[in-house]
């Protein structure tokens, strides 16, 4: 029975997306896969995620909450999430302990954001217990929406350390929290995984790591956490592109303008 259902929702959806003029994705990957299914890939517009340049911005004070949470004074790494399988939080937490490993000076002035809650935080927060960096680290828990901003403008370096798929497909995904995280004009240091690696430029607008890979990102931390003139002029690079590319507004412009293309009206 649930077979037949599923059958039919794919008819359902199929019949919808060929009566379409226009069909929105948001990667790359999801295009292929409609392609693969039949859609004309004339009617088919790649438009990755975006962010409110307003609500998310560098004039945003995070001093309170980090006086609030015991972070004044120190180089913040933050991470926001749902703690997905592929958001690779456990990755930021291994590296984060080998850094400080490698680094003990670290300990004093470098600590660890982590917010939000999920499935995979338990694992996160474990990871952090054995490598001896609790202390290090604070994890937040769920926060209300609306506290995002203010809890990134408490973050010196923002981090997307996204995984691969583990079946090999690929990563689908366009992360909400990039676009966010440019907004804030913050150094970031993000997975060079598909989309979040077309979209950052290496040394320029991010500071791409191997997905995956703690080692890699640990190097990436480490270069901005020691280098404060790099990850600033980053940090003002992501705000420019995504002001220019990315905001809600483009992402709407875009869709209009590909609906004229296909209805073929001025």
């Amino acid at each position: 029975l649930a077979l037949r259902y599923e059958q039919l929702s794919s008819q359902i959806e199929l019949l919808n997306l060929q009566g379409a003029d226009v069909i929105v994705v948001v990667s790359d990957a999801l295009r292929a896969e409609l392609v693969s299914r039949g859609i004309d890939a004339k009617r088919i517009l790649v438009n990755p995620n975006g962010v409110d340049s307003q609500r998310y911005s560098p004039e945003i004070d995070g001093s309170a909450l980090r006086q609030q949470l015991q972070l004044t004074g120190k180089t913040v790494i933050g991470f926001i999430g749902t703690f997905g399988r592929w958001h690779g939080a456990e990755v930021l937490s291994a590296a984060f302990g080998e850094l400080l490993k490698r680094n003990p000076a670290y300990r004093s002035n470098v600590r660890l954001l982590m917010i939000g809650d999920g499935m995979r935080m338990p694992d996160a927060r474990e990871i952090t217990a054995k490598s001896n960096v609790t202390e290090e680290c604070l994890f937040t828990g769920l926060i209300p929406q609306e506290k995002g901003p203010q809890y990134l403008a408490a973050a010196d370096i923002l981090v997307a350390p996204h995984v691969p798929n583990p079946d090999g497909t690929p990563f689908f995904g366009s992360p909400t929290k990039l676009f966010e995280y440019m907004a804030m004009g913050r150094g970031i240091v993000a997975s060079n995984l598909d989309q979040i690696g077309e979209v950052l430029q290496h040394g320029k607008t991010g500071w791409l790591v191997k997905p995956g890979d703690t080692a890699s990102l640990q190097i990436g931390l480490k270069t901005l956490i020691d280098n404060e003139k790099l990850r600033t002029e980053i940090g003002q690079a992501a705000r420019k592109e995504v002001i220019a590319k990315y905001t809600w507004q483009e992402h709407t412009r875009r869709i209009i303008e590909k609906l004229k293309e296909c209805c073929d009206c001025d």
